[in-house]
């Protein structure tokens, strides 16, 4: 806003005689009014999200990254990932509306620069035996069904002592980041983080058997929305809530939506989702995007495991939160 108000603005509000008058006076001052109609309006009476439901098949993600492990280094990339993109006008990056994921790979043999960035970030490791993350100066490893978190602002760098080329999903919070504003991002002033002690059993790293060591315990929903359901402690990364979910083979859970943003992987079995009226057919490793305030409903063809990432622990904190059953 300007200033001050040329005198010619105030002489044209106090001829005003109408509210097309009112409306080219205020113009200037960069006000507008509160009461007129919206292309978009401010207030509406539920979640309206552009964000679609959608489906990455991880036998094609790993093909792409295959031919990126051919064409393209770490040295260049500093990270070899594939983005998963929501096809909303003016997106290009973003998963959901806070969230963003990626199938990453690294190949035997290389390293990932240490950098570290305000966003929070966790991944699902899909296929991996030998490699490894260093996360303020603590390796541990990143083997077959771990979830490993890398709290905002943490040093942190991946490596590979394997045979095998190791794939994972990524998960961070950088769209929430970016809406908020507080961007940070430095890189390593040694490029790759010295490590300072193996921690195997590191607080950062779930392993697939704990895992499922955790969900022989868990008692399913009684009222039908999950299955048997687990949530991970995550308290330094307060803006993701983690989930992982144990559904029988036949198993059909119940319909609901929630005020809040979710994506699915698949740790292990296979299975149809109906997002929103949309059918996914899902398999292991696949990935897929549940928007804001969509129904959703699972059917396992064999017994699956699902991880969820999502933004409810947000909303819950910001009293927006919202659960409604089909």
């Amino acid at each position: 806003m300007p200033d001050s108000v040329s005198v010619d603005s105030l002489e044209s509000l106090a001829n005003a005689a109408s509210l097309d008058d009112l409306y080219a006076a205020i113009k200037p001052m960069e006000l507008t009014p509160g009461w007129i109609d919206r292309d978009v309006p401010i207030l509406f009476p539920e979640p309206n999200t552009p964000f679609t439901p959608m489906h990455w098949r991880y036998a094609d993600c790993h093909a792409a990254l295959e031919a990126a492990g051919r064409l393209i280094s770490t040295e260049l990339a500093e990270r070899r990932n594939m983005v998963l993109v929501n096809p909303v006008k003016g997106n290009d990056f973003a998963t959901t509306k806070t969230q963003v994921c990626a199938y990453q790979m690294i190949l035997p043999g290389e390293k990932a620069r240490s950098h570290r960035h305000a966003p929070h970030a966790l991944r699902v490791i899909i296929d991996g035996k030998g490699s490894f993350s260093t996360v303020n100066g603590e390796k541990h490893p990143m083997e077959t069904g771990d979830i490993v978190l890398t709290p905002g602002w943490c040093w942190h760098g991946h490596g590979h002592d394997g045979d095998e080329p190791a794939y994972w999903f990524d998960g961070l919070d950088v769209p929430l980041t970016h809406l908020l504003e507080p961007m940070f991002f430095d890189e390593h002033p040694d490029v790759y983080e010295p490590v300072q002690r193996v921690t195997p059993d590191s607080p950062y790293r779930f392993t697939w058997d704990m895992l499922q060591a955790r969900l022989d315990k868990a008692t399913p929903d009684p009222e039908g929305h999950f299955g048997a359901r687990i949530q991970l402690e995550a308290d330094e990364m307060p803006t993701i809530a983690i989930f992982v979910e144990r559904l029988q083979a036949g198993q059909t859970t119940r319909r609901y939506r929630q005020a809040a943003n979710l994506v699915f992987n698949t740790m292990m079995g296979s299975g149809i989702s109906i997002i929103d009226g949309v059918e996914i057919n899902w398999a292991r490793g696949d990935t897929f995007a549940g928007p804001m305030w969509n129904w959703i409903e699972h059917r396992a063809e064999e017994d699956s495991v699902l991880f969820s990432m999502s933004d409810e622990a947000l909303m819950k904190f910001s009293n927006y939160y919202r659960f409604e059953a089909g």
